[in-house]
């Protein structure tokens, strides 16, 4: 590019484009281990609602390489975690919402020796009704959130007048974020009491502070870093958090450091996705055309804990009119609670799914 010339529409290299493409970049899977350090893997819920009968090490401690096996019991400070409310337990004590809660954590040489002793670690359930979709939710008034309502104008009104009224369901699905590196986490104790966790978040000050609580220490003891951001789209906002934790907690148990990653196939069962969403809308519009009232309720799936559904919900809320101007509206807006995976960001983070509705009834 020749002096003085603007660089606008210019070829520029992408930052790590280099690093990337030549399998240079460092992801937190793949930083040197430190020496001592253990493997962790999560000991999960395989059923979607019940209660803890029983949980024991069983025979686990036995086995070659199994340093470990912590429950509920052994976090030394809360056991809530959350990225508004915390309604999450990092493991579970009583009860198991959702297939893929955390109720184990198990801490060994090796992953061979992980997957070994949780053969061995006995728990005991007995499994409850399940609510496995917002229509369930919404006849068993099962939700998280009140009512989120934005109003203008007198629907009613508008409805009664209007030369054509359109009554319309719509139902839009998940989706899954797919980022390219998977929830992982490595926690590193330090001299007096400290701790570093390298983490694939893209919220590294939430990691921190919830390792800080869940460890009963001040966060000035925890530092947080995010080597490289292997993809996340939403994904890793709040839901990178309890695998930083856990690390965490391992490590600090032990005094040793403390690698958590999870498989594709792990990733994709456990942790959350785009918000799932059913809307039932009326649409008021004159002889010509025109939209003259909108009224929709409208409901997402937010799983079992409440993650960041709230301001999802809100969001698709302020967007359920898009690009149209709307004389008189009613927007309701409610999370319902299910036995799922709690559902979390993702790009557009709600403005879609609220989009979708009129376009549904513009169509």
């Amino acid at each position: 590019m020749s002096e003085g010339r603007s660089p606008l529409h210019e070829d520029a290299p992408h930052e790590s484009g280099l690093n990337h493409t030549t399998g240079a970049a460092i992801y937190v899977d793949d930083m040197p281990a430190p020496s001592g350090t253990l493997t962790a893997m999560v000991l999960t819920s395989p059923i979607a609602r019940g209660r803890i009968v029983r949980r024991s090490v069983g025979t686990a401690l036995d086995l070659p390489g199994v340093e470990a096996v912590l429950f509920a019991d052994d976090i030394p400070g809360s056991n809530l975690i959350g990225p508004i409310v915390h309604d999450e337990p990092l493991l579970a004590e009583d009860e198991v919402f959702a297939i893929g809660q955390s109720v184990a954590l198990i801490l060994a040489t090796d992953l061979a020796a992980c997957r070994a002793g949780a053969e061995q670690v006995e728990v005991k359930y007995q499994e409850l009704p399940a609510i496995l979709s917002i229509q369930e939710a919404i006849a068993q008034d099962s939700f998280s959130t009140a009512p989120h309502i934005i109003s203008r104008g007198s629907v009613a009104e508008a409805l009664e007048n209007a030369a054509l009224v359109l009554d319309g369901e719509y139902n839009n699905g998940g989706q899954d974020h797919f980022y390219l590196e998977t929830q992982s986490a490595l926690a590193v104790p330090g001299e007096h009491g400290s701790l570093t966790v390298y983490s694939s978040t893209q919220h590294p000050s939430e990691v921190q502070a919830m390792c800080a609580e869940v460890l009963a220490i001040g966060r000035n003891r925890v530092t947080c870093e995010v080597p490289r951001m292997g993809g996340a789209f939403g994904g890793k906002e709040s839901q990178a958090t309890q695998y930083g934790a856990l690390a965490a907690l391992g490590a600090m148990r032990l005094g040793r450091p403390v690698k958590l990653w999870l498989n594709r196939d792990q990733d994709m069962l456990w942790t959350g996705n785009r918000h799932p969403f059913f809307s039932r809308y009326q649409a008021g519009f004159d002889s010509e055309g025109h939209i003259l009232g909108f009224q929709v309720a409208i409901y997402s799936d937010g799983g079992w804990t409440q993650d960041l559904s709230s301001p999802v919900m809100d969001r698709a809320l302020f967007h359920l009119d898009n690009s149209y101007y709307i004389p008189n509206l009613h927007f309701r807006g409610q999370v319902a609670r299910t036995n799922l995976a709690s559902n979390t960001a993702f790009r557009g983070f709600g403005g879609p799914q609220g989009m979708l509705v009129i376009e549904d009834a513009m169509n």
